[in-house]
This record gives structure tokens, sequence and C-alpha cells, in this order.
């Protein structure tokens, strides 16, 4: 079976020019610096929380290795491990109630 590649997405210059910019400013804002593709994972959840897509929750209580969760739905806490190199946001789903959410773990560490 073969394994799926990433396929270019064709942008104008123009296109490019904007992306980076608003790159830019972001890693200005947040201090989180990374690739593009983490740039871009991280505004695509960012944004599908803010369209209500997902529920967005905040991180708490923050080690090097995890965070703490309040649940919006149920408020019931859960600890969520943290990769190193995780981007900003993160998709997971409440342990308790099953809700989507997306976890803002707020600037890099």
């Amino acid at each position: 079976m073969d394994e799926p590649r990433q396929k270019p997405i064709p942008v104008t210059r123009q296109e490019r020019a904007s992306l980076e910019q608003h790159k830019q400013r972001y890693e200005g804002a947040t201090g989180d610096t990374g690739d593009w593709g983490k740039f871009l994972g991280t505004i695509a959840l960012l944004g599908l929380a803010a369209a209500g897509i997902y529920a967005l929750v905040k991180a708490t209580e923050r080690s090097q290795q995890s965070v703490d969760v309040c649940c919006c739905r149920c408020s019931r806490n859960f600890v969520m491990a943290v990769p190193e190199g995780t981007g900003r946001a993160v998709y997971t789903s409440c342990p308790h109630c099953g809700i989507e959410l997306v976890v803002d773990l707020g600037t890099s560490r």
C-alpha cells in the first residue's frame, strides 16, 4: 500500500507574501516560532474554535510534559500530555464527556 504524500498547495506571490506577513505578526505577538506546518496547524485549529466548530479552552497548571485542562461542558479536569515541539493549540476530546476541544496552550515554553 502506498503511503499518502503531502501535496503542495499552489499560491501566488501575493498570497505567499500575505501569509508570510501574518506568520511574522503571529510569531512577534506570541513568541511561538516554528515551521510553516506548525503555524498553519495552529491558526487552523484556533480559527475552527473561533468559528464555533470546536470549543476552546485554555490550559492551566502547566508542567514540562503536561497541562491540566478544565472541560467547558462538564467542568471536570483532566491532564493532557504535551510532547516537546507541540504547537500552541492542540485538538483533543474530553475523556469524561467526549466533547471535542481545542486547547490553547498559550505561548511556547
